[in-house]
């Protein structure tokens, strides 16, 4: 049997997909298994995690080795117990006897650094400054006058920062809708040494990405691989924002809408515009992560588009979820529970499993 673990910050996260998941893992010849980071021995390299058990279908509590295949769904904040687990999961990901799904990304400035040198790909990427001081902040400010910051490594829309300058002041939002006015430039390097010293950012221009509403909106699309390692797009959709604030993550109260419906508001000759540029990206993005950064099994994409129909990579997530496609394309969520389990048996094809 293949050994196939469900690797989490905490226990029992994402408890109904473990499980939708594990019911099917027989029939693929894979035993599951369920843990988190902090539950391995560091003597004995043992697991103190759970088990699948076919006959209960039910988790049963047991000790036992790190599994070969690991499907890794851990989400890092600034909590305790994210610090004392990534450096693990870095750990774990160094040994050659364990075989993830997918690697995913050391940061959105690696990302960034990826995309701006690829000929086709480029003219789709926001533009991006690292970060690392108030002098930066001001730099980017003196170009545009509107920007976001965005955690280096973050996930999910938390953490990040609107800055818009008004005629008298600077007003910083954060994603949790406090809004603080800055009126000097010592008051600035006073937010930015409280907030912008604990992790590394990266900064884009605020784009024009609102409908007549007023509220933000982007397309998530989610992308898998195949039994045969192949790319393929699971759903898609438009997700939107609350009215005044600057992001659209399902995580902080979006809406979804299907992308049909949203297009077909969309005049012709515009969604001939759209499409290509989206039918470029998703061509051509996938594989070449893959090939330049490290192997993924899962993708969520996330694209802004203009009123004039331009098309943008806003982020790109490796460990995305999948609200949008069970919301939006039902059909798939069996595919869902299958995806990891099919995936992890073609990885397995030529792999001595212990």
């Amino acid at each position: 049997m293949i050994s196939f673990g469900f690797l989490t910050i905490r226990k029992h996260q994402e408890h109904e997909y473990a499980t939708e998941m594990a019911k099917r893992a027989s029939l693929y010849g894979i035993e599951m298994y369920r843990f988190t980071p902090l539950s391995i021995d560091p003597l004995t390299e043992k697991v103190n995690g759970e088990k699948f058990s076919h006959e209960l279908q039910s988790w049963v509590s047991c000790m036992f080795d790190i599994p070969t295949f690991i499907y890794d769904r851990c989400f890092y904040h600034s909590d305790s117990r994210s610090k004392r687990s990534k450096p693990i999961v870095q750990w774990m990901k160094k040994r050659p006897d364990l075989i993830f799904l997918g690697n995913g990304f050391s940061s959105k400035w690696e990302l960034y650094e990826n995309l701006r040198v690829h000929p086709i790909l480029s003219p789709y990427t926001v533009k991006t400054w690292r970060i690392t001081s108030v002098h930066d902040v001001i730099e980017a400010l003196k170009s545009n006058k509107n920007i976001i910051l965005k955690p280096e490594t973050g996930s999910q829309g938390k953490g990040m920062y609107c800055l818009k300058q008004t005629k008298h002041s600077l007003e910083i939002e954060s994603t949790s809708k406090d809004i603080q006015m800055i009126k000097s430039k010592a008051e600035l390097k006073a937010w930015a040494e409280k907030h912008l010293c604990s992790q590394s950012y990266i900064c884009q221009p605020l784009l024009p990405l609102k409908n007549k509403y007023g509220q933000p909106f982007d397309l998530r699309l989610f992308l898998q691989k195949d039994e045969h390692g192949q790319w393929k797009e699971r759903g898609r959709g438009i997700r939107i924002g609350e009215k005044e604030t600057f992001i659209a993550n399902v995580s902080s109260g979006a809406t979804i809408i299907s992308f049909k419906e949203w297009m077909n508001q969309i005049p012709e000759p515009k969604q001939v515009l759209i499409n290509d540029g989206i039918d470029t990206i998703v061509t051509l993005l996938p594989s070449y992560l893959d090939e330049t950064l490290s192997p993924l099994f899962e993708i969520g994409l996330d694209i802004g588009i203009t009123d004039e129909g331009a098309v943008w990579i806003l982020d790109i997530n490796s460990k995305p979820g999948r609200k949008i496609v069970l919301e939006t394309s039902p059909h798939e969520a069996e595919n869902l529970y299958h995806a990891p389990l099919r995936y992890c048996r073609f990885l397995s094809e030529g792999v001595e499993v212990r």
